[in-house]
C-alpha cells in the first residue's frame, strides 16, 4: 500500500523517535546511577579511579562533544542522515561497554567517543527531521518526536527498577550513606544498556529515505502552527489562547519550571550534597524526600522538554539554509559553559550551583525571546508583502 506524504512523515518521525527512545533509555538513566558507581569503585580500589570521575568524564564528554560540532555539519552533505544516527548510536554502545571490564583509560576515551556521537546524534536528527517535514509540519513532528523520544527517563526508571526488582542487592552492600553495586549488577545493569542501544542502531540502520515537500528541499517562508507543535500535551490549552506568543511562550514555560524546580532544590537539598554523600540534619526549610525528588525531576523534565523542542524548531525556522551549523553553535555555548561547571563541581555547592544556572537561565531566555519575536514579525511582514503582491496583481488582471 502507497502511503500518503503525511503518513509517510509520520512513520519517519515515529520511528526516529523510537530509536532516540532505545538510545536514550541508557544515555539518560546512566547518569543516575553512574556517581555512585564510580564513587563505590574508588572506595574500593583507592587509586584506581578518582571519586570525582564521574564530574571530570563529562567534562570530557562535552569537551569532545564542542569540538566535534564545529565539523559535524559539513558531513552532512556526505553521509545520509541515517548513517550518522548510526553510527551515533554505535559510539553510545562503545561506552557502556567498558563496564564490562573496568579500565580508567578507556572510560575516559569512551567519554571522548561518547561526546562525539551525541555530536552526530544532534546534527543528524535535525537533518533527517528537515528532509522528512515541511515547514507546515516541522513543528508537529519535532513535538511528536521529542515526546517519543524523550520519554527515556520514565522507561529508564522502568528497566532499573526490574533490574534491582530481579537482582537483589546483597546486605552487606547497604550503608547509610548510598547504595553501591556489585560487579555482577554493573554488569547486568550497563549489558541491558548496551542491549538497548543495540536496537536503537538497528531502528536507525532502517529508517525511510524517501522525500517529499521537506525543508531540506524547500526554502517557502509558511508560518507554521503552534497547536500542532504540542498538540494532545496538557500545554494545548493555553496555547490556543497564546498562539501569536508562538515560541516565546514555550521558552517561557521553561522558564517558569526550571526556576520553580531550582527553588525547590535550594530549600530541599543539603548544601554539601554535590561534593559528597551527606548524612548530617538537613537544615533546609523543606525536608528531602522521594515526593520532593520527584517532583524537581517532573519540574526539570517539562523544562528539558520545553527546550529542547523550542531549539529544534528556531534553529530551523530562522536560518533553514544554514540549520545545522546554528544548531551546532547552540550546542557549542552549551557544552563549554558545561565543561567548565563540571571541572568546577567538586569546590561548587549547591547555592553556587543554583545562583549560576539561574544567571545563564535568565541570559539565554532572554536572547532567545528576542530572536523568536524578531523571527516572527520578519515572517509576518514576508506574508503580508505576498498577499499585498498578490492583491495587486488581481485587481490589475
Amino acid at each position: 500500500m502507497q502511503l500518503t506524504p503525511r503518513r509517510h512523515e509520520l512513520l519517519s518521525v515515529y520511528l526516529l523517535g523510537a530509536g532516540t527512545l532505545f538510545m536514550y533509555i541508557g544515555y539518560v538513566t546512566q547518569s543516575f546511577i553512574s556517581e555512585p558507581i564510580i564513587r563505590g569503585m574508588s572506595a574500593e580500589k583507592p587509586g584506581t579511579i578518582s571519586e570525582f570521575a564521574g564530574y571530570y568524564g563529562q567534562a570530557f564528554h562535552y569537551t569532545a562533544f564542542a569540538i566535534s560540532s564545529l565539523v559535524t555539519p559539513s558531513i552532512q552533505a556526505y553521509i545520509k542522515s541515517k548513517w550518522i544516527l548510526t553510527t551515533a548510536s554505535a559510539l553510545f554502545a562503545i561506552y557502556y561497554l567498558g563496564f564490562m571490564h573496568f579500565n580508567t583509560f578507556y572510560f575516559y576515551i569512551a567519554q571522548v567517543l561518547m561526546g562525539i556521537g551525541y555530536s552526530f546524534y544532534n546534527n543528524g536528527e535535525g537533518a533527517y527531521l528537515s528532509e522528512h517535514s515541511s515547514r507546515r509540519t516541522i513543528e508537529s513532528n519535532t513535538g511528536i518526536e521529542t515526546a517519543v523520544g524523550h520519554s527515556s527517563l520514565f522507561v529508564g526508571g522502568l528497566a532499573l527498577l526490574t533490574i534491582f526488582y530481579f537482582v537483589p542487592q546483597d546486605t552487606t552492600q547497604v550503608t547509610n550513606i548510598s547504595r553501591t553495586f556489585s560487579e555482577f549488577e554493573i554488569r547486568i545493569i550497563y549489558g541491558t544498556f548496551f542491549a538497548l542501544n543495540v536496537i536503537s542502531m538497528l531502528i536507525f540502520a532502517l529508517l525511510p529515505t524517501k522525500q517529499y515537500d521537506s525543508i531540506a528541499s524547500k526554502s517557502q517562508v509558511v508560518l507554521p502552527s503552534l497547536q500542532q507543535q504540542i498538540s494532545g500535551v496538557f500545554l494545548r490549552k493555553l496555547v490556543k489562547q497564546c498562539q501569536k506568543w508562538r515560541l516565546p511562550f514555550i521558552i517561557t514555560i521553561h522558564l517558569l519550571f526550571i526556576i520553580t524546580g531550582l527553588v525547590l532544590v535550594q530549600l530541599s537539598v543539603p548544601e554539601m550534597a554535590t561534593i559528597r554523600p551527606t548524612t548530617e540534619v538537613s537544615p533546609q526549610l523543606i525536608h528531602p524526600s522521594r515526593l520532593i525528588v520527584g517532583l524537581i525531576g517532573f519540574l526539570f523534565g517539562v523544562g528539558d522538554f520545553s527546550i529542547t523542542m523550542a531549539r529544534a524548531v528556531i534553529c530551523q525556522v530562522v536560518v533553514p539554509e544554514c540549520r545545522m551549523q546554528v544548531f551546532s553553535i547552540s550546542r557549542l555555548y552549551q557544552c563549554l559553559s558545561s565543561c567548565i561547571v563540571l571541572v568546577l563541581t567538586p569546590y561548587m555547592a549547591i547555592t553556587c550551583w543554583t545562583i549560576t544556572l539561574f544567571v545563564g537561565l535568565v541570559l539565554g531566555t532572554s536572547t532567545f525571546i528576542i530572536v523568536a519575536r524578531r523571527t516572527d514579525k520578519h515572517q509576518t511582514d514576508i506574508i503580508t508583502a505576498h498577499s499585498k503582491i498578490e492583491l495587486t496583481t488581481t485587481e490589475l488582471a
